[in-house]
């Protein structure tokens, strides 16, 4: 039987080039997981080889003929493991060359694949499908701000907070606002 490190390894090389054959890698109720494409309007889970076909199709036609490159194992047991990949290709959407970095676990039941979630760059996702990458994405509410009924403390755009916005004079405004 395979182990997760195999699998993984497997996975990698096989690429999405046939999305079939990457799919049957996953058992029957196995499941892929890419959280942070939810913000684009994804599911963010795809169960079983139907499902998790159909977005691996997707992702094939996005970019046609990437291949996963400079794969690294991090942590690695029979049943998980855990390691960092990428590919550069260019989007049939936008015509961008993107460079995407991933993070996946694997967890291995019976020498398939029960689960692969995988972290990636959002920013590189926006590059890829919006004509105008980055200010296309729909904006999002500071939940601190929300919770605190503010709109506008201390001056400071909530939506720019970790960015163009002085995040002590942001908590100054909230507490003595």
């Amino acid at each position: 039987m395979k182990t997760a490190k195999e699998l993984l390894l497997e996975f990698t090389s096989l690429g999405l080039g046939d999305p079939e054959a990457a799919a049957a890698m996953f058992s029957d109720d196995g499941a892929f997981e890419m959280p942070y494409i939810a913000d684009f309007g994804f599911p963010e889970r795809y169960v079983g080889h139907q499902e998790i076909g159909g977005f691996f199709a997707f992702v094939r036609d996005l970019y046609p003929g990437f291949v996963f490159e400079n794969v690294t194992i991090l942590i690695d047991t029979p049943e998980q493991v855990f390691g960092e990949y990428e590919f550069t290709a260019t989007s049939t959407k936008t015509g961008r060359n993107i460079h995407q970095l991933f993070f996946g676990r694997l967890v291995a039941e019976n020498g398939k694949i029960k689960l692969l979630r995988e972290a990636l760059n959002s920013v590189e996702v926006a590059r890829a499908i919006y004509e105008h990458g980055v200010p296309e994405l729909p904006a999002k509410a500071d939940k601190a701000a929300v919770a605190l009924g503010s709109s506008n403390p201390g001056g400071c755009d909530p939506l720019l907070l970790n960015s163009q916005c002085d995040l002590n004079q942001y908590r100054k405004g909230v507490s003595h606002g």
